[in-house]
């Protein structure tokens, strides 16, 4: 079985059907498309707006409750700023928003997804004064490592990384002394060095060399899936890619599966 994880890239947000009720856009997916070319079965974890931590515990969650099922994986991590919070919802707004597990999926331009005013505003106010995303960073990178880890463990196939090219601009800009783009939009001014945090420099660079090349997609090999569809005008309204970079992406997928397999 093929695993797929994600946020809307994953889910396939804008692909004809995507708004259906129930949703029909499936087959147009590279998962779908992919699990076609590898004739086994797929399960499609992604959720629009989904933060790392909720893309990390839904590939965990999927192999704790379908031990030695999975056989192939993709993971395109999504923003790293991205947060989650445990919350009520009135049935009706939950409903329109589309919530798992009472978690509420936010970034700094969708607090307003958050229902409780304080933690609105607490959260709000973290973004405007005191947040970075180097921490996030560290967080999602020591995922990935961990799912290598537990890939080998299991015989599973992996192939992940980001499903945006602004998460490797933002570790760049880290890197080279700019402050990241954590406002997704604006950069923010203010001094920032990288040498002035030796061992989380020295961290970095160690874990994203130690990554294997199929842990990078986006991350300095290969396309991720947005350069994709903007490299050839595939892109919907929303900024999500189109049906042809649903395909492009698959067969890339496809390749790199069968070099993992050699």
């Amino acid at each position: 079985m093929l695993l797929t994880a994600g946020c809307s890239f994953v889910w396939g947000d804008e692909l004809k059907g995507f708004d259906d009720v129930p949703p029909t856009h499936w087959p147009l997916t590279f998962t779908h498309l992919l699990a076609d070319k590898l004739d086994i079965e797929y399960e499609n974890r992604g959720f629009c707006g989904a933060c790392n931590d909720k893309i990390f515990r839904e590939v965990i969650d999927f192999l704790h409750s379908n031990p030695n099922k999975v056989t192939h994986i993709v993971v395109l991590w999504s923003a790293w700023q991205r947060k989650e919070v445990v919350e009520y919802m009135p049935p009706k707004r939950e409903k329109s928003i589309g919530r798992q597990t009472s978690t509420t999926q936010f970034s700094q331009l969708r607090t307003n997804t958050i229902y409780d005013r304080s933690i609105r505003d607490s959260y709000e106010n973290m973004f405007k004064n005191a947040y970075d995303s180097k921490t996030d960073i560290m967080h999602t990178i020591s995922k990935m490592k961990s799912l290598e880890v537990i890939c080998d463990a299991a015989g599973i196939q992996l192939i992940q990384g980001v499903f945006h090219s602004r998460n490797w601009s933002n570790i760049m800009s880290i890197l080279s002394d700019k402050c990241p783009d954590d406002a997704s939009g604006k950069i923010q001014n203010k001094e920032f060095l990288i040498d002035s945090i030796p061992d989380y420099k020295k961290w970095l660079l160690d874990s994203i060399g130690s990554l294997k090349n199929t842990s990078r997609i986006g991350m300095g090999r290969d396309k991720d899936l947005f350069t994709i569809c903007r490299s050839i005008d595939d892109m919907k309204e929303f900024g999500h890619p189109g049906e042809r970079s649903q395909v492009i992406f698959a067969d890339f997928l496809h390749e790199t599966f069968a070099k993992i397999g050699q």
